[in-house]
């Protein structure tokens, strides 16, 4: 029987119940909480970061950067554009993993990525970040993405969460109120994809196929916000925060299916018909560290009930017989079937999220399977990081790259910190 959306949160409200205190958990799932944390950790602080340390940094750069592109040898593309997301997530990634794993080599190397992205990146006449950097650090694409920005502000927020370095701080909060001020659509809500350099809008431009706004770019503003407010828990965030979980909750979220909607006109009028497991799954957590930062219990019970209801939904629908989860689906029934390196990450941190909020066992289970098939099948044993992109028969596809503006240290560096973080203290 197939319930909507809608029917599977009134029929999970009454078995919704808080996350089980680690000293409660039944010892055969403790034994199997374990076992994830330290393979994945294993692979986070053996493999993963040793790529990205050692291959990122391109040390013939005199404006002392990063690659903008990686072949799968793990070769530095010399002369490759630098695109602002990458660099972000540089910044990031490296923040994070000091943040979390006290690795002094990250945060030599966080220190490295904020310097470039503040000298090369930062628009110093209008504010922002630039979308595209040629590779001596010149400006190839002046172009103020929306979802460029909020990718700045999760990496800035996140440098000063670890240095206290004020003027990050600065260009967290300036990035913050440009996109208040520019990009917010003030007639409907939300917020507009693509900008000039001097923050005229440009329609038809961005993440929305041609659209006004995306999922996408809501999302990781979704996530920006989240980040900021933990360092800076300003009023005017804090209300902007709440109007994005409306905006998710009235316009993005199908409560008929449980999958977000991807592309939108103006006014919210949905274009196309897409289930993208990965960004759902995604959403799924990222929607409750929300809920988490703004203390408010009756918001974040709610919050939760669904995040567990979204992961459920992505658990039934968007996996394959061999434990991954597949792309998207469009229409009624075209799917593409692909394994993408960042949606088996973001599952398994959905799943073990979901888990951790509902001590329901299918979604550890459904962790563990998911990381099993990673380990199986996306980390290069040969070169060192993970294979972005295998097909439906689980083989690699080689024939991109293996870091570009779309492919860096965030989804998999970042499922491993999540495991760490929530998992570290189990014994």
């Amino acid at each position: 029987m197939k319930f909507t959306f809608f029917s599977f949160l009134i029929a999970f409200a009454t078995l919704f119940q808080a996350c089980t205190p680690k000293e409660q958990i039944p010892q055969e799932e403790k034994a199997q909480l374990i076992q994830l944390r330290d393979e994945v950790v294993a692979d986070l602080t053996g493999n993963l970061l040793p790529f990205w340390k050692k291959y990122s940094v391109d040390p013939n750069d005199p404006n002392k950067g990063f690659y903008g592109a990686i072949a799968y040898n793990g070769e530095g593309i010399a002369g490759a554009e630098k695109s602002n997301v990458l660099f972000a997530r540089y910044l990031w990634t490296y923040s994070a993993a000091y943040r979390i794993l006290d690795d002094t080599e990250s945060l030599e190397l966080a220190h490295r990525a904020y310097n470039y992205l503040s000298n090369y990146f930062w628009d110093k006449e209008n504010g922002g970040v630039f979308w595209g950097l040629n590779g001596d650090g010149t400006v190839a694409d002046a172009t103020k993405m929306t979802y460029g920005q909020s990718f700045a502000i999760y990496a800035f927020s996140e440098y000063y969460r670890i240095t206290g370095n004020e003027e990050s701080l600065q260009h967290a909060i300036e990035l913050f109120r440009l996109l208040e001020e520019h990009t917010k659509d003030k007639e409907y809500g939300g917020y507009l994809e693509s900008y000039t350099a001097d923050w005229e809008h440009i329609p038809g431009i961005g993440m929305a196929m041609g659209r006004s706004k995306s999922m996408n770019t809501h999302l990781h503003i979704l996530e920006a916000y989240t980040n900021l407010y933990r360092v800076w828990p300003d009023e005017q965030l804090k209300n902007q925060l709440v109007e994005m979980i409306d905006i998710f909750r009235n316009h993005i979220l199908n409560k008929n299916t449980g999958h977000q909607e991807l592309y939108f006109e103006r006014d919210w009028t949905v274009f196309g018909q897409y289930d993208s497991y990965g960004h759902d799954i995604e959403f799924s957590w990222l929607f409750d560290e929300a809920g988490k930062v703004l203390e408010d219990p009756q918001l974040l019970k709610n919050i939760q009930e669904a995040s567990v209801q979204i992961a459920r939904i992505q658990l039934e629908e968007g996996m394959n017989n061999e434990g991954a989860m597949i792309y998207e689906k469009e229409g009624e029934d075209h799917y593409n079937r692909d394994i993408s390196w960042w949606v088996q990450a973001e599952a398994v941190v959905g799943f073990l999220n979901a888990y951790e909020l509902s001590g329901d066992k299918i979604y550890l289970d459904a962790a563990t399977e998911v990381w099993n098939y990673i380990k199986e099948n996306m980390i290069d044993k040969t070169h060192g990081g993970w294979f972005p992109n295998l097909d439906e028969n689980g083989n690699p596809r080689t024939e991109g790259v293996k870091g570009n503006g779309w492919t860096g240290p965030y989804h998999n560096a970042r499922m491993g910190l999540e495991v760490y973080e929530r998992l570290h203290d189990l014994k």
